[in-house]
């Protein structure tokens, strides 16, 4: 009687591990194609009994993935670039190539769409930021896999990643609180982006649950308020006229705002200037937390408290889900948080409770 081939048995032939021949005999996207390939060929060479018929062989595919994102993003690879980065190094990891294109939103996605989407010279695209609607139905139109990186479109039938944005508002304003701030302020439009609103919401939820679970014996709740006109956009950023204005209402009032948490490190930046303008400083006067963990914001005076974002492990997951959504078109999508840290840094003041 003839031995049973096991995937062990694969393995020693190869000299490689049993679970890379188990991921390479299921189309695991995470093994290169060459080893796929060649695990292939020795499984079917032994006689091994395979579950699955074999996948089109991978010269089939051009082995080019799209990057699409806004032209206005290309003022902002701070970061951007770093999600790109995560992005090309794991597709290089795979023997993928990235081509970027950005996209002029102000045009139809029959124009603005590159032509190598329309004549299938990339398997997929990696869609960034905040693309028009109607450029997520023209994709989903012609069936061609894309996933989504910190997109404003909510849709359960596509793949996204993105940071847990409620998540590392809830613990920014927690230390804000923790601080001793109870009258706080969340700077940003929370109604510009998927990101901005679930920070807001996360902000909102920590002083919800700060004075829930406050004590009878506690003399004063924590409360909140929102300042407006600074957002972002697929056009990139925008401050109103009014912004200055609206912030220095709250920071100078008759119960004024001691602690600001910001949508993004730009509106921290800009916060911050207007808190120059109308005479006060931070934190002695107004302690801020920003979110992203830009590069500046260690180098500048004081060094801004943030929040992290894992720039180039988003990129790397989103490479990773395009590459499962190529070999798998019919699986269940994803919808990845990747967590954040909160990087304690100068510009929170601790504040005495009486």
């Amino acid at each position: 009687m003839l031995k049973k081939v096991t995937l062990q048995m694969i393995a020693d032939k190869l000299d490689v591990s049993k679970a890379l021949v188990s991921k390479a005999l299921s189309n695991d996207p995470a093994v290169n194609e060459g080893t796929k390939e060649t695990i292939w060929e020795t499984a079917e060479a032994m006689g091994y009994r395979l579950k699955n018929p074999r996948r089109p062989a991978p010269s089939a595919r051009t082995g080019n993935l799209a990057v699409l994102m806004p032209r206005a993003y290309l003022d902002d690879m701070e970061y951007w670039g770093k999600v790109i980065h995560g992005i090309e190094k794991e597709l290089a990891n795979h023997s993928f190539s990235m081509i970027l294109s950005s996209i002029d939103i102000a045009l139809p996605p029959r124009e603005g769409l590159p032509s190598s989407i329309y004549e299938n010279k990339v398997d997929g695209a990696v869609v960034m930021g905040h693309l028009p609607d109607s450029y997520i139905e023209a994709l989903k139109a012609s069936s061609f896999p894309f996933v989504m990186v910190d997109a404003n479109l909510l849709d359960a039938s596509i793949d996204h990643v993105l940071a847990n944005n409620f998540l590392g508002a809830y613990q920014a304003t927690e230390y804000l609180l923790a601080a001793g701030h109870r009258r706080l302020g969340f700077v940003g439009d929370a109604d510009t982006s998927w990101s901005f609103r679930e920070r807001s919401r996360g902000f909102e939820e920590a002083i919800r649950d700060f004075n829930r679970k406050g004590t009878a014996a506690e003399k004063s709740k924590a409360s909140f308020c929102s300042i407006e006109g600074i957002g972002v956009s697929g056009k990139g950023m925008y401050v109103a006229d009014e912004f200055d204005m609206a912030l220095q209402e709250q920071v100078k009032g008759t119960d004024p705002v001691t602690g600001l948490f910001c949508a993004n490190d730009l509106t921290a930046f800009e916060a911050l200037k207007a808190l120059g303008k109308a005479g006060l400083s931070c934190p002695s006067d107004v302690s801020i937390i920003g979110f992203d963990d830009l590069t500046l914001t260690e180098f500048m005076h004081p060094k801004l408290t943030t929040v992290r974002v894992p720039k180039a492990d988003i990129g790397s997951r989103a490479a990773l889900m395009i590459m499962r959504r190529i070999e798998s078109p019919d699986s269940t999508p994803e919808h990845v948080l990747l967590s954040t840290t909160l990087m304690e840094r100068a510009s929170v003041k601790v504040i005495e409770q009486r």
